[in-house]
């Protein structure tokens, strides 16, 4: 019953396409998830009376679950694949988010928002969407995760600010509950319909100027390729593969770089929104910040993606990071509470270049890993950045709670995002320029 809207698609060619919308679904979700952090940790900070620190380790505690469990959900799918794995993360997400609007006590919040939002939030992230997506787009990999992840700033405008509007008429609790059920109907039905597996190999799709001609991941029989990796025979089995990439330097230098991006920028966009409350701007003013942030990356993200399939994955990272710099120190050093145009050149700047990490070191990762492995080489990589997602909140609260202001967390954060830019440099000295 479930495969009848398939059937009619799968002699129909693009069918590609019909995965990108998943993907960019399931993104939007991941955006409007992790970009509401912001609004939501200001609001617990309060409601709660407890310190910033205290309250980052919510987050802190999600980033180590993200790291644990990317590995794993990799791995899972890889193996089970995606039509069931999705949905089986929309319904997480709806028990989370439910669940943590009833706590009593406030260490609850750390397992059923901390642990179980993060391991729902982690199936439907970018990891997932590069993995699924990327084999059906071998020559326009960068360009097609570029669109796809506009998904996830999409989800950012939207819910940051409806997360704040919502908070600050019903309170936290009722935004929970109203937020659960939407991620889960923008995830679960289409996927269980219509998601299939990736095409195991990369070279059965023949994309045309108007579009790739996909076919569905289970009817491919064409022969693998490696995307470049160094040292990974194209006749290995996916485990050999795996096993081989694991004890070479490229994988390792993309997820140091994605770990030191992913602290720097935790530092800074959790405790966002309290920044420019301190600063003297208001809550919502803080929170549409986030917001009109996401907006102007629905033309960043699929720009810098499209880019970085003619100039490199690594010079659109750096150009990236650096504009991420450039908005931190502007509203560092010049936001007042009263003047908006810091405001408005980190808003700018930011949205230009947010979410670049991701992109540019996913379609790395595609460029020199086989697709037959690609799951469980975003899982790996999506570890590193559940590190810096755990590091990043509590050493940024840690910070204000003994400074008393960001000044320092902000600063450690720009240096943590140059660093990210060595490592994905050193990528491309150990691992080659890859397929793009």
């Amino acid at each position: 019953m479930l495969q009848t809207p398939v059937r009619k698609l799968r002699g129909h060619a693009h069918y590609g396409w019909a995965i990108f919308s998943l993907a960019f679904a399931n993104l939007t979700v991941e955006g409007g998830m992790k970009n509401s952090a912001p609004v939501l940790f200001l609001a617990l900070r309060d409601s709660f009376g407890r310190g910033a620190a205290t309250t980052a380790a919510i987050f802190s505690v999600g980033g180590l679950t993200g790291a644990i469990v990317a590995p794993l959900l990799g791995n899972l799918l890889d193996r089970l694949g995606p039509r069931y794995l999705f949905p089986v993360g929309g319904a997480v997400i709806f028990l989370a988010y439910i669940s943590s609007s009833l706590v009593s006590d406030f260490w609850q919040l750390f397992f059923f928002y901390g642990v179980l939002a993060t391991v729902g939030e982690t199936i439907v992230s970018s990891f997932t969407a590069t993995a699924v997506l990327a084999p059906w787009f071998p020559k326009s990999r960068g360009r097609v995760l570029g669109l796809a992840d506009a998904g996830n700033p999409l989800g950012q405008g939207i819910f940051a600010p409806l997360s704040q509007l919502l908070i600050l008429a019903f309170g936290w609790r009722v935004a929970l509950r109203v937020l659960g059920p939407i991620f889960f109907l923008l995830v679960a039905p289409a996927n269980l319909l219509f998601q299939r597996r990736p095409p195991s190999r990369s070279t059965p799709i023949e994309e045309q100027e108007n579009g790739a001609d996909g076919i569905p991941g289970d009817a491919v029989q064409a022969e693998d390729t490696t995307g470049g990796s160094p040292g990974v025979s194209e006749h290995a089995t996916g485990r050999e593969q795996f096993r081989a990439i694991l004890r070479g330097a490229p994988l390792w230098c993309l997820v140091l770089a994605r770990t030191s991006a992913a602290v720097g920028h935790q530092m800074t966009i959790l405790h966002l929104v309290a920044f420019f409350v301190a600063s003297g701007y208001s809550h919502l003013e803080a929170a549409s910040t986030i917001g009109v942030v996401g907006f102007i990356s629905l033309v960043g993200r699929p720009l810098t993606g499209a880019l970085s399939d003619y100039v490199g994955r690594e010079l659109i990272y750096t150009v990236g990071l650096g504009m991420q710099v450039a908005g931190i120190l502007v509203v560092l050093l010049l936001g007042d509470g009263e003047s908006f145009w810091p405001i408005v050149l980190f808003v700018g700047l930011t949205g230009l270049s947010d979410g670049i990490a991701g992109i540019a070191v996913g379609a790395k990762a595609a460029d020199l890993f086989p697709s037959s492995t690609l799951g469980s080489v975003m899982g790996v990589v999506q570890s590193g950045r559940g590190v810096g997602v755990m590091a990043g909140p509590i050493l940024g609260g840690l910070l204000y709670d003994r400074q008393g202001d960001y000044v320092l967390a902000f600063s450690l954060a720009v240096v943590m995002m140059g660093v990210a830019v060595l490592f994905m440099w050193s990528a491309r000295i150990t691992g080659g320029k890859g397929t793009y």
